[in-house]
């Protein structure tokens, strides 16, 4: 099976910090992976180097069996590259609804009514079609975040990136984050969650893939990987002696 992603040897750094060192691994259609490490592990720049905002130092990204290394942000999300972003980034003086017809013009390609009905689908499945026409500035932090979650789906990705959408949740919002996550796995869409709360990724995920001080840590089964010495160190605070 031929990978729907594949990141080879990517290394990214600033000056003598090196953010990404040497970091290699594969997602298939259809999988989910997650991706954890303590604060300044390297793990935003990672996904920033996979959507295409920033360039590697060296190392290539395969998507689709295409290189796109070189190619833009904008040129990745239409081959079908999407992503969320930890803070959330709404267009505020926007409607919610307006939002995402600016993922389905600009990365979807669509136009007319075409656009407009894939902006509505995309609310009804994130639970934001009743806040269609508020504008987003005026969301609630969860309503931010399923915003935030709604724009990439407005690009029609068949790989999702998820930075940390958990954040700042209550535990009852969360759950409900969960259920939306799988039901789009549901729906075939590709995964990679950067998330600090573990107990909701590995409800999630298929592997993870753990990131500490830019190098891969360990990859792996998420109940295998968990119970690394080094990753419950590294992660946990708990001491591998």
């Amino acid at each position: 099976m031929t990978a729907l992603l594949e990141v080879q040897n990517l290394h990214k750094s600033y000056g003598s910090l090196k953010v990404t060192e040497d970091i290699s691994f594969s997602i298939n259609r259809g999988e989910a992976l997650g991706v954890i490490g303590p604060n300044g592990a390297g793990k935003s720049t990672l996904f920033n180097l996979i959507a295409g905002g920033i360039r590697p130092d060296s190392g290539t990204v395969l998507f689709n069996g295409l290189d796109v290394t070189n190619f833009h942000l904008h040129e990745r999300s239409i081959k079908g590259i999407g992503r969320s972003f930890q803070i959330p980034h709404p267009f505020g003086g926007m409607t919610v609804f307006e939002n995402l017809l600016v993922g389905a013009s600009f990365s979807a390609k669509l136009k007319g009514q075409d656009a407009e009905a894939l902006a509505i689908d995309v609310l009804d499945r994130t639970g934001l079609l009743e806040k269609a026409n508020r504008p987003a500035g005026e969301l609630t932090l969860l309503e931010r975040k399923r915003l935030e979650l709604a724009k990439a789906l407005s690009t029609q990705p068949a790989l999702l990136l998820l930075d940390e959408i958990a954040g700042g949740l209550t535990e009852h919002e969360c759950h409900e984050l969960v259920e939306l996550i799988n039901s789009l796995r549901k729906e075939g869409i590709t995964l990679i969650w950067i998330e600090h709360i573990v107990h909701a990724l590995v409800s999630v995920v298929d592997r993870l893939l753990v990131i500490d001080f830019g190098v891969k840590l360990d990859e792996g089964e998420p109940h295998a990987v968990m119970n690394n010495p080094k990753v419950q160190e590294i992660y946990m605070g708990i001491s591998a002696e």
